[in-house]
């Protein structure tokens, strides 16, 4: 018998290059808000044209081609200049309980705000075209919003290059002298949740260039960008209501919710298998996780996460932020098979090493609360040209599951020997 329950996530560690802005509320699963706080980079020694004669306007932009609810909702977002630097070197800044009134005024005058909705008459429609090395056309479609922000914080990033250039050296000094980032929410709606994937800053201006008479007087409007990459910060906020505790406490099934929602914690017999083994050596123990299908009342259902990753318990947070991927010893991951009656299911065909390393551990006296804990994680894999999976990272989707188990009701590992 395996013994599992659901437990909240609480906070995830989830550096990520997409942010995630909305609030949608489930009649299952209750009330979700994202919003995030975000840092802009500079191009090392950035320069602006030397002929700039007046700064004309400064937009923010958002581009997405992914987003849950619905896509005529009406949403209205608030930007808020942060007033403080975001400690690169913490590791909490990650984790999505980040509390953004650590990082900015609550009390100051927001930069802007906008009323929006995913495919409303805000969002702006864009098509891009690629070809391969072949000739052969492809695109790909996104939409993307954009926030007229004041004039004086546009004068003010250009007052900064004439002040010192050395203020444009690089992200870090832009950072810290010039700009320290937004932060970014949603003040009335519920029903979307965007996933961002790229964020920009166009600064507008009005400047000189050589004209067909050779003298630099004809005037035209240009712009210079500064975008939310890798290189600096990016950190979402994940909040659940209270629903979400009492969905975890049921005791005739377990659940999965993403992001930041509710994982599934299994309590391996590792001592039932150590005394009845004793004298054997563990060839294989698979164990099964079946899906209900689900009914949802929702006329938005959410996603069924397609990968889980299980890890030792006292584990769970080191692996995300060391970037760690699966190694079949510690760590497993199991694909989603589909829904029919002879499948939904996620199997894990073999942990015999990890059973090993807990039944040694427990020998050797190495073992803590968790030392026979795993727990089930929704996670997104990252592959290389081969399709080989080189790294994992949380899923951060609407994605929910509700998995056969519970504390009232065991599943069965079984376990081959010789």
């Amino acid at each position: 018998d395996v013994h599992t329950r659901s437990i909240l996530a609480d906070s995830i560690y989830a550096r990520t290059s997409t942010a995630y802005l909305g609030k949608y509320t489930d009649p299952q699963y209750g009330g979700f808000t994202a919003d995030f706080i975000a840092q802009f980079n500079c191009t090392d020694n950035f320069e602006f044209p030397a002929t700039i004669q007046e700064i004309t306007g400064l937009q923010l932009r958002m581009y997405y081609n992914k987003f849950f609810g619905d896509s005529l909702n009406a949403m209205r977002m608030q930007i808020d200049t942060l007033s403080k630097i975001i400690p690169e070197k913490e590791n909490k800044t990650f984790y999505t309980s980040v509390d953004p009134t650590q990082y900015y005024d609550e009390n100051s005058k927001p930069l802007s705000k906008k009323a929006f909705a995913a495919r409303g008459a805000s969002a702006k429609d864009s098509i891009v075209f690629s070809y391969d090395n072949y000739g052969n056309q492809s695109f790909y479609s996104y939409y993307w919003q954009e926030i007229k922000l004041p004039n004086t914080l546009a004068q003010h990033m250009y007052d900064k290059y004439l002040e010192n250039k050395d203020n444009y050296k690089n992200a870090e000094n832009f950072i810290k002298n010039v700009l320290k980032g937004f932060y970014i929410h949603c003040t009335h709606g519920d029903g979307t949740i965007l996933y961002i994937d790229d964020m920009q800053l166009k600064l507008n201006y009005k400047y000189l260039i050589e004209s067909s008479s050779g003298e630099v007087d004809s005037l035209i409007n240009g712009s210079s960008i500064f975008a939310a990459t890798k290189e600096v910060i990016q950190a979402n906020r994940f909040q659940n209501s209270d629903r979400l505790k009492e969905i975890a406490a049921e005791t005739n099934c377990t659940y999965l919710k993403t992001p930041a929602g509710i994982f599934t914690e299994v309590t391996l017999p590792i001592e039932e298998i150590a005394e009845v083994h004793l004298r054997d050596t563990l060839n294989a123990a698979t164990i099964n996780f079946t899906r209900y299908n689900e009914k949802s009342e929702s006329k938005y259902p959410m996603g069924i996460p397609q990968t889980l990753l299980m890890v030792r318990k006292a584990n769970m947070h080191d692996f995300f932020e060391k970037n760690g991927t699966y190694d079949n010893w510690t760590s497993f991951i199991a694909e989603y098979t589909g829904s029919s009656e002879s499948a939904n299911t996620y199997s894990f065909t073999n942990i015999s090493s990890l059973i090993t390393q807990c039944i040694n551990g427990k020998k050797n006296g190495k073992n803590d609360a968790d030392w026979n804990k795993v727990v089930l994680i929704p996670v997104k894999t990252e592959t290389d040209s081969n399709g080989s999976v080189i790294g994992l990272k949380s899923n951060l989707d609407m994605e929910s599951a509700c998995l056969v188990g519970g504390e009232k009701n065991p599943i069965k590992m079984q376990i081959l020997y010789t």
